[in-house]
């Protein structure tokens, strides 16, 4: 995983993700800016998921920034997510919106690196996009009690919040990596203890 994301971090998108993994709704001209939603249910608050995306989906229709939306995990409350989207979609209203399921993790990445601004409440946006230095906007609880590096901007289910913590994001453009999730070198430096260290074999029975 840190060979892919330090590769991700010095490469800008070279593919085409309509072309190599399909989707739905509008067209995206990739030589032009473009931001990703990534938007999962949270298990406690199932019967609310369709009016949290429905505000997501309302300030991302209003901007009118190509879009790539990433389809919600399984989770408790996955239905009715997706049943926001595809009411959207049915109404005619994508907009500038292309809805994806699944791509490679090195693609997603890639992505991701390049795009404006990460929208949701995925651990992508708390971890990853960090060492990216990708602007990102956290809505809602999912990620609470998780420390943020300064790329982030909290907000609540708010359609208003959501579209001007974007504007702001945007504004703002790429932020310096952090390493506050560690630097990929935590494996290496455990290897290294346990072949250093003398460690006892002693056979102890507790039963």
């Amino acid at each position: 995983e840190r060979k892919i994301i330090v590769w991700a971090k010095n490469h800008k998108l070279d593919f085409d993700p309509i072309v190599k993994y399909g989707g739905v709704g509008s067209e995206i001209d990739l030589t032009g800016d473009y931001i990703v939603v990534l938007q999962h249910p949270v298990t406690t608050e199932y019967d609310e998921s369709f009016e949290q995306v429905n505000q997501t989906l309302e300030a991302i229709y209003k901007l009118g920034i190509p879009t790539f939306w990433f389809w919600p995990n399984v989770d408790a409350g996955s239905e009715r997510s997706s049943k926001a989207l595809r009411e959207f979609r049915e109404k005619g209203r994508s907009g500038k919106i292309r809805f994806m399921r699944n791509l490679r993790p090195e693609s997603f990445l890639e992505l991701i690196n390049s795009a404006m601004c990460l929208v949701g409440n995925s651990s992508v946006g708390i971890r990853e996009a960090a060492f990216l230095g990708v602007p990102v906007v956290n809505i809602g609880t999912r990620q609470d009690g998780r420390e943020r590096s300064n790329n982030v901007i909290d907000v609540g289910h708010s359609r208003d919040r959501i579209r001007q913590a974007i504007d702001t994001q945007i504004k703002h453009r790429k932020y310096e990596s952090s390493e506050l999730y560690g630097d990929g070198k935590a494996g290496e430096r455990i290897a290294k203890l346990i072949a250093e260290s003398d460690l006892p074999i002693e056979k102890r029975l507790a039963y």
